[in-house]
């Protein structure tokens, strides 16, 4: 693309008029946007340093993100073939190796990106595609104190090849030559094949329990975590040495459908996101400057629907309110009461209220709206009661008492004291105000008499 067109459609990516966007690694290291959602990667990268700045643009702003890498051998031929064109070969064709070796593991991912650069993570992070799908695992402490006894005693002077003959018992002329043969470990893997000797060291590599010296000629080399094992009695579980197509098959299984929570908060979500675009849009500015995905999350979480809720989200400051408040209440409430007429439809916890609070706000009267829910007039008064006494301040609660009633319900409470239960007080009065009335006065008068207890 010329640098005019790619310019236009980066611009539409970053004001979220445009969601998805296909391009070189090069145009992503540009990109400066909180709300990436994903990063896909459809080759693999040359290095995990790349990889990992690059899975870096998801989530910036703390919420929930994915990342996706498809890979195959050809990427890996793709990428040789650049290095026989390249300066320092070596080190790139070994952290080419580390890379795959990510790509092809079966232990947690986020254990081996971490230990790459230094971390020492021992738990599992719970959320990659192998922790979801752990494939089998045995105590491999002891193979590992092996491996570890080795390199040290051979001084970390060798690469992954030669310490393997090593533990294998090779007889090949040049491991003779330097006395290999006499160390202690020499021969203590002969039941093990090369293969699963790799697969062994890859396995701890990737666990930060020895590392690649690529400055040195590739030896390897112990770490901190090599002496928790060998000192500190650390224990190291290793996956099973199987055919890795065993495991792939178990990442086909069917996602869990989303439950209907998850599908209204997504809904949701959907509905407010693009009423930040809209908004956005007719102001000529970016959506995150009115709010971030991660307001819009809490807004979702919370279902703020009055002032003072509206003011705790998190991102919603004073101008903020004054400018957009009213009207993302407006889009929740809209939203709710969407979904409450549609079949089998979900409302969260507190949602009948809002779908009541919402008619009421449109002006229908308290006959209408219980006809329109099919509930008896009292609920509806009970919901804006208890709507009021949560902060909806709005609702006008003594329109629908007498005077002479607010005078007999406020004696009564005077003379019997204040109670939350309207009991009390219809008891006292002998059943003459009917109970909403006194609940009605009792949510309006609340917050006066608990203040002044």
């Amino acid at each position: 693309m010329g640098p005019v067109a790619r310019a236009k459609i980066q611009e539409a990516f970053i004001n979220d008029e445009v969601p998805i966007i296909c391009a070189t690694i090069a145009f992503g290291m540009g990109i400066d946007k909180s709300n990436v959602r994903w990063v896909i990667h459809y080759n693999l990268p040359k290095n995990i340093e790349n990889y990992y700045q690059e899975i870096g643009r998801a989530g910036r702003d703390g919420l929930k993100s994915d990342t996706i890498l498809f890979y195959t051998f050809a990427d890996v031929m793709l990428h040789r073939k650049f290095l026989e064109e390249s300066g320092q070969r070596e080190i790139k064709e070994a952290k080419l190796e580390r890379i795959q070796q990510y790509a092809d593991a079966l232990i947690c991912r986020r254990k081996i990106l971490l230990n790459y650069f230094g971390e020492n993570l021992q738990e599992n992070c719970g959320n990659c595609d192998v922790c979801k799908n752990p494939p089998e695992s045995f105590d491999g402490t002891t193979l590992a104190q092996k491996v570890l006894s080795a390199i040290s005693r051979l001084r970390e002077k060798v690469g992954m090849r030669m310490l393997i003959d090593v533990l294998r018992g090779s007889a090949r002329k040049d491991l003779l030559e330097k006395g290999y043969d006499q160390i202690k470990t020499y021969g203590v893997g002969r039941d093990m094949s090369v293969f699963d000797w790799q697969q062994a060291l890859y396995q701890m590599l990737n666990l930060g329990l020895i590392e690649i010296a690529y400055e040195a000629g590739n030896v390897l080399r112990l770490t901190e975590g090599s002496k928790e094992v060998l000192f500190q009695k650390r224990k190291v579980a290793l996956v099973r040495f199987a055919d890795m197509r065993k495991h792939a098959e178990k990442r086909k299984q069917k996602a869990k459908p989303k439950s209907k929570a998850e599908v209204f908060a997504e809904g949701l979500f959907e509905t407010l996101r693009r009423f930040r675009q809209q908004l956005a849009s007719e102001e000529g500015i970016a959506p995150y400057l009115v709010f971030t995905d991660a307001t819009l999350a809490q807004m979702v979480s919370k279902l703020p629907t009055n002032e003072q809720n509206m003011r705790e989200i998190l991102g919603v400051g004073e101008r903020k309110w004054l400018q957009y408040g009213n009207a993302f209440i407006d889009e929740i409430l809209t939203y709710i009461e969407t979904q409450d007429q549609q079949k089998g439809s979900y409302l969260p916890t507190g949602g009948t209220y809002l779908v009541s609070y919402q008619l009421y706000r449109k002006g229908m009267d308290i006959a209408d709206i219980a006809e329109a829910r099919s509930l008896h007039p009292h609920t509806i008064y009970s919901h804006l009661a208890q709507l009021y006494t949560l902060g909806h301040h709005n609702i006008n609660l003594l329109q629908y008492i007498h005077n002479e009633e607010i005078n007999r319900i406020s004696k009564a409470i005077q003379h019997i004291g204040f109670h939350s239960n309207a009991k009390p007080i219809f008891d006292y009065l002998n059943g003459e105000i009917e109970y909403y009335k006194i609940r009605l006065y009792i949510a309006y008068t609340r917050d006066v008499y608990l203040k002044a207890t």
